[in-house]
């Protein structure tokens, strides 16, 4: 159960954040249902979660790790991964910026969140809260 701070900043978060359309997105998209089905599998993709470390504190989808999209450049090795890697913000536009960049620089099967962090919360998915959690450490 979250706390009532914790509850008016995701409310919050949600309320404010604009989501960016489906238009413009480089990488396939994958519906929250399909996502969780690819999530339930021996094999599930990387779960990236542009968000800064304060957001994901408040939720993110259980599995992902945080690598900020303020942090992407430096942090491209952490993406090649066998399964593919699912990207991910609260409404779509950190997503936009991150994928030419992770194009560019050969990481292979990037896919996106449709509807992003708010659809999967809008798709009653579940979450974590708390913790950020980062590879390779």
């Amino acid at each position: 159960m979250l706390k009532p701070v914790q509850h008016f900043l995701l409310v919050a978060l949600l309320s404010f954040s604009v989501v960016a359309s489906d238009d413009g997105y480089l990488s396939p998209g994958l519906t929250p249902a399909e996502l969780q089905a690819k999530l339930d599998t021996e094999a599930p993709p990387l779960l990236v979660d542009l968000r800064s470390p304060a957001e994901f504190g408040i939720a993110h989808i259980p599995g992902a790790i945080n690598i900020p999209s303020e942090e992407l450049e430096e942090r491209l090795d952490e993406f090649r991964h066998d399964n593919g890697v699912l990207i991910y913000c609260i409404n779509g536009s950190r997503t936009l910026r991150a994928e030419p960049v992770l194009l560019a620089n050969d990481i292979e099967n990037v896919y996106h969140l449709e509807g992003s962090f708010q659809g999967w919360l809008k798709d009653k998915r579940p979450f974590e809260k708390g913790g950020v959690k980062k590879t390779g450490w």
